[in-house]
């Protein structure tokens, strides 16, 4: 038997292999939970939300923790833009939607216009009444009730 019958097919397994591994996580990188949220406005699943977990006194948090709602409100936490789940803690929660409507045209430029679809109060980190729990054992998951649906202007942008 020729050795090439052998180290060849070795080889190619060992690429293939490299390119399905996982990302590598930072150093310092805490392990993650498995956490998730339930958004509902006005009694209905809010769709196309930004969900972002915010550190407190009690629990720094160093790496960026967010989520988007799906269809039924639902929301599963992504750290660092590619692991899933969150770092344990205790946490503030912030919840944003937005619309942008486009108001004129000036030449090559569009003048838009952004609203935000969510109270102040669950947008900004230091008013939101929304916190979260994420333990190293336990379901991890909460029920937010973002109120009633507003249309707030931001303000026009000219791009």
């Amino acid at each position: 038997m020729n050795i090439r019958n052998f180290v060849l097919p070795g080889v190619l397994i060992l690429f293939s292999l490299a390119g399905c591994s996982k990302p590598l996580k930072p150093d310092g990188f805490p392990p993650l939970y498995s956490a998730s949220v339930q958004v509902i406005q006005d009694g209905k699943p809010l769709e196309g939300a930004l969900v972002s977990l915010h550190g407190t006194v009690n629990t720094p948090l160093k790496w960026g923790v967010f989520a988007e709602t799906d269809s039924n409100g639902k929301a599963v936490f992504v750290t660092h833009g590619k692991f899933y789940g969150a770092p344990e803690g205790e946490y503030l929660i912030t919840v944003e939607k937005e619309e942008v409507v486009e108001v004129s045209r000036r030449g090559d430029n569009i003048v838009s216009e952004s609203f935000t679809l969510v109270e102040e109060q669950y947008v900004d980190k230091g008013k939101t009444p929304l916190r979260i729990q994420i333990q190293k054992k336990g379901k991890n998951h909460a029920e937010l009730d973002v109120g009633k649906p507003v249309h707030i202007s931001r303000g026009q942008n000219v791009a």
